[in-house]
């Protein structure tokens, strides 16, 4: 069901996007970890100390430093703009622009198309989050090799924050295949991602913002329950389904909806 072709010409016109945010994420993350100081992170802490940022300075291990700074903004914003941008061009944009017209008349199917292209996304994520991972861990052991970090809690942050974007992938990919107009797409596809980000960070930065964490997907991302040795795996589950429905219910919508071929 992919068409060999389409992907390839998915991946020439979006290698450079890619590689772009590929690179500023897995930078960020060399950066945070190869200038940790637990002495550093402390002093900034109590220097903040009942100020909003607090929240951002209170923890002194690396891990959980890197949990409330790069797993909750960093690691978070960047991959969603990748995403808002990527999921647009791959059918809403080409729908609009009179590319796709091309596509459907040869004898590919809509099934073929939906499903190259959304796997082409879902791979650029792996990707993506693997070089972001591996980068993070070998810096860990060059810079940070006297630091007792739990490998496993590392490595289930990275797992947990791919899930988060496979969701998130999964509400842009289906709104694009939804809209014939980009502007809708964005609107739907851009303006949900952005607002269950902006919830998440608002209810971790002040308690009596709290109740928004109910009206974002991103709380299910639980950082504190990954390092805390807590039950978070119902929550990737949910994760994981979400993307999957979404990603399903975009095959769906896209073979049944009416284009202005």
């Amino acid at each position: 069901m992919i068409n060999g072709t389409i992907f390839k010409q998915t991946l020439r016109a979006n290698i450079k996007l890619w590689f772009i945010f590929t690179l500023v994420l897995t930078l960020l993350q060399v950066v945070m970890v190869s200038v940790f100081d637990d002495r550093m992170i402390t002093d900034i802490g109590h220097m903040v100390e009942g100020t909003p940022l607090a929240v951002f300075f209170g923890q002194t291990t690396l891990l959980s430093m890197l949990a409330s700074t790069f797993y909750a903004i960093h690691g978070v914003i960047f991959p969603i703009i990748y995403i808002i941008m990527t999921a647009n061009s791959l059918i809403a944009a080409q729908v609009d622009r009179g590319s796709m017209a091309y596509l459907l008349s040869t004898p590919t199917k809509r099934s073929t198309i939906i499903v190259t292209q959304a796997t082409y996304l879902i791979i650029a994520l792996v990707v993506m989050f693997c070089i972001e991972t591996a980068a993070g861990f070998l810096t860990l052991q060059v810079f940070q090799s006297d630091v007792d970090v739990a490998v496993a809690d590392y490595m289930m942050l990275n797992v947990g924050l791919f899930l988060l974007m496979f969701a998130i992938s999964g509400i842009s990919f289906f709104f694009s295949s939804l809209c014939n107009l980009s502007k809708n797409s964005l609107a739907f596809g851009a303006g949900i991602p952005l607002a269950f980000f902006l919830f998440q960070l608002l209810s971790s930065v002040d308690n009596s913002l709290d109740v928004l964490r109910y009206f974002t997907m991103n709380a299910l991302f639980d950082t504190a329950a990954i390092l805390e040795g807590e039950n978070y795996w119902w929550k990737f589950g949910i994760l994981l389904g979400i993307g999957i429905v979404l990603y399903i219910a975009s095959l769906e919508v896209f073979k049944r909806k009416d284009l202005p071929l």
